[in-house]
């Protein structure tokens, strides 16, 4: 259990931290982390904490649908949101505070890396079984429910997020969190966790 909770805590710490370095690149982000960094900037609050709001509204959704059949185990999703977010704004505001990446082949090496390390700690946090991470467990819990499959509904979840982004980019002129970054990430994100999987989890 103590390997659990250490492999857990390491993953959150790597996909928390590459999603800082992700941002600050500066050239796109995934989906959902445009989201978050296009929400937080306009209503004027961090990264990381509109991050624990977005993350513990998935988690809350869980228990609303499972109730008495609610894992307590999975009350450690509070431990995955809250240092979650901590971790972003720590590297966000504090490590990289007066870090800038202005030549371009570097803002790519750096997005590129992030995403890779992010796959790599979404993988370890996985591969524990300690727990459900929240936003995908909530929508898998959604989709078996309403008969469709979970890749189906992420995706359909994913569109949104990015209307949600489009939208209020044009509406109050923040900074793109989509752009060629976020084609990067969905192309390579997967197979990097298939490749962590095959590799480094094997067995």
């Amino acid at each position: 259990m103590l390997k659990k909770i250490t492999m857990t805590i390491v993953g959150i710490l790597l996909v928390y931290g590459s999603v800082a370095f992700a941002i600050k690149a500066g050239i796109g982000v995934l989906p959902v982390d445009a989201a978050i960094a296009t929400v937080a900037d306009v209503i004027g609050i961090k990264v990381g904490t509109f991050s624990m709001i977005f993350h513990g509204s998935f988690f809350v959704g869980q228990i609303l649908i499972e109730k008495k059949d609610f894992r307590k185990m999975e009350l450690l999703q509070i431990v995955y949101v809250t240092l979650g977010g901590s971790v972003l704004n720590f590297f966000l505001y504090t490590v990289l505070s007066g870090v800038s990446f202005s030549a371009y082949p570097i803002r790519l090496i750096v997005s590129v890396v992030a995403f890779i390390v992010s796959a790599f700690g979404c993988t370890l946090v996985l591969e524990t079984h300690l727990m459900r991470t929240p936003m995908e467990g909530c929508i898998q819990l959604i989709a078996e429910r309403i008969g469709t499959t979970m890749g189906k509904l992420r995706q359909k979840i994913d569109i949104v997020l990015v209307l949600i982004s489009v939208v209020l980019t044009l509406m109050f002129g923040t900074e793109w969190t989509l752009r060629e970054g976020t084609i990067i990430a969905a192309l390579i994100f997967g197979p990097a966790m298939d490749f962590w999987k095959r590799t480094v989890f094997k067995g």
